[in-house]
């Protein structure tokens, strides 16, 4: 398990673009703070995800029972929501982080 842990930091570390050195735990020293904030941040993320998959589940659920419709508008909306989800955690993943390494370039 903890070596589990340590590769859970390494990831988040190697996403937030935090140098190696400055890894929570590592013998080497650095600053905790640092990587709490950037698993924190990775957190909300996931969260996001889940939250949007569930919100447009549930509206897919709603509109379904006063349509009558069946499951189909829940699974749309289950569909939905994991597109929405996703999308969102890989701009903040993946895009943002060009866009800001592009900015500070210029």
């Amino acid at each position: 398990m903890l070596a589990m842990a340590g590769s859970v930091l390494d990831v988040c570390a190697y996403l937030s673009g935090v140098k190696e050195s400055d890894l929570a735990g590592d013998q080497r020293g650095g600053d905790p703070r640092e990587i709490m904030r950037a698993s924190g941040q990775f957190m909300g993320h996931g969260l996001q995800l889940a939250l949007s998959v569930l919100l447009f589940l549930g509206a897919g659920a709603w509109l379904d029972s006063k349509l009558d419709t069946g499951p189909f508008l829940m699974l749309l909306g289950a569909f939905v929501g994991a597109c929405a989800g996703f999308y969102s955690l890989y701009y903040h993943i993946v895009i943002e982080p060009k866009l800001r390494k592009k900015d500070s370039h210029e």
